[in-house]
């Protein structure tokens, strides 16, 4: 996949991002998109949060269970990044319910 449409899925991921908007799967697009080209993909869209300020302050994991491998037909776990702005104290309350307020990532 070119760097191109690297840079476009990444960025039009970060625009949902910011307009708490949802978007059609990238693999029901994209016929050419394999596990590098998504993390490469991923990574172009941490990056333009991290130019708008943000930080990382871990890494995630996800699709461990075998069950939810194969109900999504993966076949190993993924991980992404967590930023400051996906931090919540101990005990705070997400607003969960605000949609405007609550941004999630992938």
């Amino acid at each position: 996949m070119s760097s191109d449409l690297i840079k476009r899925y990444g960025d039009e991921l970060y625009e949902a991002l910011r307009a708490n908007a949802t978007v059609a799967p990238l693999t029901e697009r994209e016929s050419e998109l394999d596990l590098d080209t998504a993390y490469r993909i991923s990574l172009h869209f941490l990056q333009r949060r991290l130019d708008d300020g943000e930080a990382v302050i871990g890494k995630k994991i996800g699709v461990t269970s075998r069950a939810v491998q194969d109900m999504l037909n993966v076949h190993q776990p993924d991980f992404g990044y967590l930023t400051d702005t996906m931090m919540y104290s101990s005990g705070a309350t997400l607003p969960i319910s605000e949609t405007s307020d609550f941004n999630c990532s992938t």
